[in-house]
């Protein structure tokens, strides 16, 4: 199976998944993240088919349930048309912009089966770390290349990258949970850290467009930015990536 984006989308429209949630995933993420805070909300990263957002849901919290294949997503809407509590979002969060996000943060963000699939894991941890709430949690959990055959390891991390993806952070915990390892993580992260990169970083915008707008008055039409870090900009923003680098620009919303 291939890794691009098509390629993840026709793996969920052509009915397949990946392994359902086990009782003891269950049980340790309720054990570190339930019960919910008042309000609290949820990110539930490769959410695939929806299990894992579901399951949140029942946890108390409100869900935004994320994947970049809209195969998974498709599915998800519609097997669970029913449960209240879930925002079904199309995003790729190691390139795309996240101002879509909730903007206030979130107490929990889960990222289940999906981290040895990232193009640079700890930035992109580090990255969803900055959208935790002060108290908030990451977890992630994984296949560990012990307990895969030799076949799948590409599917899982081994003891190195387990701790390469640990040592940023300043609070980090480990458990197991049906042969899986379970990284429970806070927010705060090592100052002067490095992270270590094991394949090169994807791009996050080969191309952007902005534009300087005046009147006759000599003023200058600014644009307020919302979100985690609101701030007045000039009219922007990124080149959609594909074979035509002639692309259409993906305005700001």
């Amino acid at each position: 199976m291939g890794y691009t984006r098509t390629d993840w989308s026709e793996h969920y429209s052509d009915g397949h998944g990946f392994r359902r949630l086990g009782e003891e995933e269950k049980r340790l993420i309720a054990e570190h993240a339930a019960p919910a805070p008042d309000g609290g909300q949820a990110l539930d990263i490769g959410c695939g088919t929806g299990e894992l957002s579901v399951y949140l849901t029942s946890l108390g919290y409100t869900v935004d349930g994320v994947d970049f294949a809209e195969g998974a997503l498709e599915r998800a809407r519609a097997e669970h048309a029913e449960t209240p509590g879930v925002r079904w979002l199309c995003l790729d969060v190691e390139n795309d912009d996240l101002e879509q996000l909730a903007g206030e943060g979130y107490d929990l963000i889960t990222l289940r089966l999906a981290v040895a699939f990232l193009g640079n894991p700890t930035a992109t941890l580090l990255r969803l770390a900055e959208l935790l709430t002060e108290d908030g949690r990451l977890i992630v959990i994984t296949p560990t290349t012990e307990h895969t055959p030799a076949e799948r390891r590409h599917i899982a991390l081994d003891e190195d990258q387990l701790a390469v993806l640990t040592n940023p952070f300043d609070d980090a915990a480990r458990y197991t949970a049906d042969e899986f390892a379970v990284l429970v993580l806070g927010k705060e992260t090592r100052p002067g850290q490095a992270v270590e990169c094991t394949s090169p970083p994807a791009p996050r915008a080969v191309f952007g467009a902005a534009a300087v707008v005046t009147d006759d008055q000599g003023r200058v039409l600014l644009g307020r930015r919302l979100g985690r870090t609101p701030a007045w900009e000039l009219p922007a923003g990124r080149i959609e990536r594909g074979p035509d680098s002639r692309g259409r620009m993906a305005r700001r919303r």
